[in-house]
């Protein structure tokens, strides 16, 4: 660590390193001044461990005399303007401005800011689950990068996500190093809490079993590819994590027979929900790694007259199984009730009854032991309801509906993930009241700790969740379907949301109304997207187009 101060009277007074009785350290420096005197100073500290992949006995020095000569070579007024340009190159392409509801605003752009500056860009790190601000959770990466943080960094800042996912490229041979030590001979198999590749979880039946982060992490690279079209990662690097994350599942699953059957199983496996572990055939775990399994066919297909197959010793007979599992893959239905189940045999477990629960006893996880709620219908967040909101097509809204009717009564919203996934499945089924009232309740999370422990840290999930529920939510963003496309379901408060989307090459500023969009194209050449059934097109030379809906 280095600083550098600066009197308008005395050069580097002198500084004090203390510790306060609350054991909180600072820096302090003593001057004396006469009543009705202004004093002027600057002060610039920079501090900064090691990184983990240097070997800091061989560097350290190096690494400090760098830092100590580039604070020397600056001033507070120009880290100051440098910074608010950063920020305002950031504003410009990232803000999202609602006009109506001024707190919620706030909220979002509190969220958007520490969300921003909690982003790995070095291809070596992601984001902490509780971003740059506390110590929970020991600064380790979890699934909440790829499937709640990631869509925000891949639709403004598309160079922050790709290095975000460099990281799990990087990570890669760890990864397929722990799949060999758990007993499989093919595959990657990724850490479900880590900091540099290697499992750090200690309770494997919510940490280690929650396999689904293999293909959450195919899904984010199919995500990126989709709205960038960047042919260059894909073929280099993302094709490789999608291959590998599939031949995980079929090492990790298998084929059987099951209600007279021949299906593709996936047991003993934790979901979303961490009230339920060690399942057979979780729903939301099953229709990820199908999904993974077929982007893994369809990228064999296309670069199969390259050397890329070659180089990964794809075989056509390897392709034809997986084939066989996504085609067979076990996903369980209540058809009495007409719901996916959320794993085989859900439906016998016992009800609880949430509301007959005193409120002091929430968080469950902190006054039940975990053997006494993995017996009862409860979940601790959104899981089967995510798989509706990921893959939407096919997916019918009297389904959605019957999903949400009978999961969210026995959803008790423990995780902070939960409330914006219900948020966005609330405003497609229709819910608006619903829908606002768990949004409103996500985009405050830290804002008004109402978890009550955000003096360990952001909820850094928690924070992308929200950003999902304004632009998959209200906007109605559909990002995998066959083309991108909006389905407006505004608050009844807000009279309009504006934000900016790169598309490809392109961006486009969306204003959204209660009864009508306006696209404008900002940069690029040509953009193409949908309002509910209607084609709007923007391009160089006619750049805004307004549609009703």
């Amino acid at each position: 660590m280095t600083f550098q101060a600066n009197e308008n009277v005395a050069p580097d007074p002198k500084i004090d390193y203390f510790k306060d009785e609350n054991n909180q350290y600072g820096y302090r420096s003593k001057y004396h001044a006469k009543k009705g005197s202004e004093k002027n100073f600057e002060f610039l500290f920079a501090i900064g461990d090691i990184h983990p992949l240097v070997n800091a006995r061989v560097y350290a020095d190096q690494y400090l005399s760098a830092l100590d000569n580039y604070i020397r070579g600056t001033s507070f007024q120009s880290e100051l303007m440098a910074s608010a340009q950063v920020w305002q190159t950031f504003w410009l392409h990232s803000d999202v401005k609602i006009d109506g509801d001024p707190q919620i605003q706030l909220c979002l752009r509190f969220n958007l800011f520490e969300l921003n500056q909690s982003a790995g860009r070095d291809e070596n790190t992601s984001i902490p689950a509780k971003g740059l601000t506390g110590n929970g959770y020991g600064g380790h990466f979890f699934w909440d990068t790829e499937m709640f943080m990631l869509a925000f960094f891949t639709y403004t800042q598309p160079q922050i996500a790709k290095k975000l996912l460099m990281f799990r490229y990087h990570t890669l041979n760890i990864a397929k190093q722990q799949a060999s030590e758990f007993g499989l001979p093919k595959g990657a198999m990724y850490a479900w809490r880590t900091i540099n590749g290697y499992e750090s979880s200690s309770y494997w039946l919510a940490g280690m079993a929650q396999f689904h982060i293999n293909a959450d992490i195919a899904f984010a690279i199919e995500q990126y590819y989709t709205i960038t079209g960047d042919d260059d990662f894909l073929k280099k690097y993302g094709f490789e994590i999608i291959l590998e994350t599939a031949r995980f599942w079929m090492q990790y699953g298998n084929f059987t027979e099951l209600d007279g059957k021949h299906v593709f199983v996936i047991n003993k496996v934790t979901g979303p929900d961490e009230y339920s572990a060690l399942v057979d055939n979780n729903y939301y775990t099953n229709v990820m790694a199908q999904f993974n399994l077929r982007l893994a066919i369809k990228y064999a297909e296309k670069f199969k007259a390259t050397d890329i197959t070659s180089r990964l010793n794809v075989s056509d007979k390897e392709i034809d199984r997986m084939k066989q599992a996504a085609e067979l893959m076990y996903l369980p239905y209540d058809k009495e009730k007409n719901v996916k189940l959320q794993f085989q045999d859900f439906e016998q477990l016992l009800p609880m009854h949430l509301d007959q629960i005193d409120q002091s006893l929430f968080p469950l996880l902190l006054h039940y032991h975990p053997l006494m709620l993995y017996r009862y219908q409860v979940n601790k967040q959104a899981d089967t309801i995510m798989a509706d909101i990921l893959f939407p097509k096919g997916n019918t809204k009297e389904q959605l509906i019957a999903d949400y009717d009978f999961y969210e009564p026995i959803t008790t919203h423990d995780s902070s993930l939960s409330k914006a996934m219900y948020a966005i499945a609330a405003s497609r089924a229709g819910k608006k009241e619903q829908s606002y009232d768990f949004f409103s309740q996500a985009v405050k999370t830290d804002l008004l700790d109402l978890h009550h422990n955000t003096q360990n840290g952001i909820h850094a999930g928690s924070l992308g969740a929200a950003w999902q529920g304004v632009v998959y939510g209200f906007a109605g963003v559909v990002n995998n379907a066959e083309h991108f496309s909006l389905e407006p379901k505004l608050p009844s408060a807000w009279n309009s949301i504006k934000f900016k989307l790169r598309l490809h090459n392109n961006e486009c500023l969306f204003t959204i109304y209660q009864n009508e969009v306006h696209v404008e194209l900002t940069s690029g050449k040509a953009c193409e997207v949908y309002v509910y059934d209607k084609k709007v097109r923007v391009t160089s030379q006619h750049v805004k187009e307004v549609c009703e809906y």
